[in-house]
């Protein structure tokens, strides 16, 4: 773990691991939000998915890892970005009523304020859920008890690391068609730190294997939805025809 956060667990980690930009910035807002995306911790949630690591362990790093990226991201950002996304960030902050953010305030969340909010969120949805079970009957699920309800609040401050907001994407993240070789590297290698660092040998080639099988039935199940497709354009085709002979 002190080995991953040296190298992407602050600005100033990315900064030795991938360089620094001028004072000024030197990449566009669109260039901006790419990076951002690229550097987000995503496969960190793809080892909890596949069983290998606890969430427990993998949700600190998460959110040390986003913090990083925004920071770094917005240290390589031209001036006119960083002015659209301060002023977003202080807009964010008068809409929780935090009051405006000082010049060197820090826009993210604590921990202890990330972990707050998700388990009011767990909690009320609990609540709702018992509510409605009980509207439909004397059958009741079992209570969700403390260690479920941390090992969620951990799955989601997991979740929401590697997740991004819709609105800004949509806004400076814009779909030119081509992949960024530059970017796709700094993934390919976040990726693989990821395995060398926090997987000893024989869990990485575990995840290699299991990978390996979910894209197997990936492929089997595009190539049948494929095969469907062409089999009910097939049959829509010969109803056609037969309507066509039919008016002829």
């Amino acid at each position: 773990k002190d080995a991953w956060m040296a190298r992407y667990g602050s600005a100033d980690a990315l900064k030795k691991t991938f360089g620094t930009g001028p004072p000024w910035g030197d990449l566009s807002p669109s260039q901006t939000r790419a990076l951002y995306h690229a550097l987000l911790p995503r496969s960190l949630l793809g080892l909890s998915e596949l069983g290998v690591l606890d969430p427990s362990d993998l949700a600190p790093l998460a959110y040390q890892g986003r913090i990083a990226a925004k920071e770094y991201a917005s240290s390589r950002c031209s001036m006119k970005g960083r002015l659209v996304t301060g002023i977003f960030d202080q807009y964010r902050s008068l809409k929780k009523g935090g009051g405006l953010l000082g010049p060197w305030s820090n826009p993210s969340m604590t921990w202890e304020d990330v972990w707050e909010k998700y388990e009011a969120q767990i909690v009320e949805q609990e609540v709702r859920k018992a509510e409605a079970e009980t509207e439909r009957g004397p059958k009741k699920s079992k209570p969700i008890d403390d260690e479920e309800l941390m090992m969620r609040i951990y799955m989601r401050i997991l979740e929401k690391s590697c997740a991004t907001n819709q609105a800004f994407d949509g806004i400076f993240l814009k779909d030119n068609g081509e992949d960024d070789e530059d970017l796709a590297a700094i993934s390919s290698q976040l990726e693989e730190d990821i395995h060398s660092i926090l997987l000893s040998p024989d869990e990485a080639e575990k995840v290699m294997k299991r990978r390996g099988k979910i894209e197997k039935k990936r492929m089997k199940a595009r190539e049948k939805e494929e095969k469907l497709k062409r089999k009910l354009e097939k049959r829509r085709n010969k109803l056609d025809n037969r309507l066509r002979n039919k008016e002829e």
